[in-house]
């Protein structure tokens, strides 16, 4: 399984509440007709963290998931009508788009089940992939012993996929992306801590966020 995310832009003069609530409730109902996929989600930014090394990425306003069983799948829906009412939507609304594959990696559940704390972290990282799966690893250990919670890294799998040639988009500067779901409203800090001091990893960008699924994991007749 592989997720297509995209690292979007807000254009500029355009109020945030109104970003997001077309994001949501225009873009949102379009992008879910898209044949061939899997699952949807979108991650609405409700804070941004310190990212020492943005790689030259531009400024990330949210981050969509669109699951697909693989690259060809993917290539079904890229070009579909259902896509191109998409990208001419993404066209009214957004300045920048950067797409992200990643493979799908496994959600490591931490043994101790908390409260939730209401939000998710979703991190941009760049380094090698055994680091990035190392610091995975480190943060599952740290939930376990805490408030508990889950944890997944997706390496970043194909570099050269456009939404289209006439949206501006970012480098291609991210190796892996890695969301963590604290159990506990306390283990966000001790997971951000555990992310910003791992060694030889970078942050291209680091967001507290609110994750929307807008469709569960289906199955394809």
């Amino acid at each position: 399984m592989i997720i297509r995310s995209g690292l979007i832009r807000n254009r500029d003069g355009i109020d945030f509440a109104d970003f997001t609530r077309h994001w949501l409730r225009v873009h949102g109902p379009l992008a879910l007709r898209t044949p061939t996929m899997r699952a949807y989600a979108q991650n609405h930014i409700r804070e941004r963290l310190s990212a020492p090394d943005g790689g030259g990425l531009h400024r990330v306003d949210g981050i969509s998931q669109l699951w697909f069983d693989d690259i060809a799948t993917m290539k079904v829906a890229m070009d579909s009508a259902e896509q191109r009412a998409c990208i001419e939507d993404i066209r009214g609304f957004l300045s920048d788009v950067t797409i992200v594959i990643q493979d799908e990696g496994p959600v490591e559940i931490a043994e101790k089940t908390g409260k939730g704390g209401g939000a998710k972290l979703f991190y941009l990282l760049a380094g090698e992939t055994k680091l990035l799966k190392s610091l995975t690893a480190d943060i599952h250990n740290t939930l376990a012993a805490s408030g508990g919670g889950k944890v997944r890294f997706n390496p970043v799998s194909a570099r050269d996929v456009v939404v289209d040639r006439s949206v501006p988009a970012g480098p291609q500067v991210i190796d892996g992306v890695l969301e963590i779901w604290p159990g506990e409203a306390r283990d966000m800090a001790t997971a951000r801590r555990t992310v910003e001091a791992a060694r030889g990893v970078r942050i291209i960008g680091g967001y507290v966020v609110d994750e929307h699924v807008l469709m569960p994991r289906r199955e394809l007749a």
